[in-house]
């Protein structure tokens, strides 16, 4: 059964609950999604955006409108989650990659078109993409432009023409410390990356 829906009402009652008591305010912390709403109005992501909380979690929210990714976008917090979003189409996933807080935890993806992966490699800061298990050669292509910390914590494998793919990433920092098994050639593919690289695989030469 389909949870419901915050809406602007319910968001005003919710928000002066946490904001109106500093002992709710500190329960903000653990997460937002404790309220469990599968989706939100554009009305209600305003609110919520305009909110004091942050972290800001929103985990529970299944779909997204691009508008209301836009909304959630204004959020002048540091961290932004949204780790229940399973699959976003490519005008959501630009949407939110104009939110400029410090980090986007996107981590329930757990597939990326190249199409979204484009529109999210716009985004300046810590992207967390830990739901990715294996990516395609056209999507790390697409995530290469992004300029800031690159999180997938999640990916097991790591194909040569994916790593050099990465190690072309543009920004800072690339995580890669999920990875079960890596070939050499991979390896020194991403020995090339010029960020700094949190590694860790399980067996480097299974695939060598």
């Amino acid at each position: 059964m389909q949870l419901p829906i915050l809406d602007a009402p319910i968001a005003t009652e919710i928000l002066a609950f946490f904001e109106g008591n500093p002992v709710n305010k500190i329960l903000s912390f653990v997460g937002f999604d404790l309220l469990t709403f599968d989706g939100i109005t554009d009305e209600a992501a305003s609110l919520v955006a305009e909110s004091n909380l942050d972290p800001l979690y929103l985990d529970s929210l299944k779909f997204l409108s691009p508008e209301s990714a836009r909304r959630l976008a204004r959020f002048r917090g540091g961290f932004l989650s949204l780790c229940g979003l399973e699959e976003i189409s490519p005008e959501v996933a630009a949407a939110i990659a104009e939110y400029r807080g410090s980090v986007l935890s996107l981590n329930g993806l757990a597939d990326l078109t190249p199409e979204v992966a484009a529109e999210l490699s716009a985004f300046p800061n810590l992207l967390t993409l830990n739901g990715i298990q294996t990516l395609s050669v056209a999507t790390a292509v697409a995530l290469a432009p992004q300029r800031g910390s690159l999180v997938l914590d999640g990916l097991i494998h790591l194909p040569v023409e994916v790593a050099e793919a990465l190690s072309k990433h543009e920004g800072k920092e690339l995580s890669l410390e999920s990875l079960r098994f890596m070939s050499d050639a991979a390896a020194m593919a991403l020995a090339g990356y010029r960020g700094k690289l949190e590694l860790a695989v399980d067996d480097v030469n299974q695939y060598g």
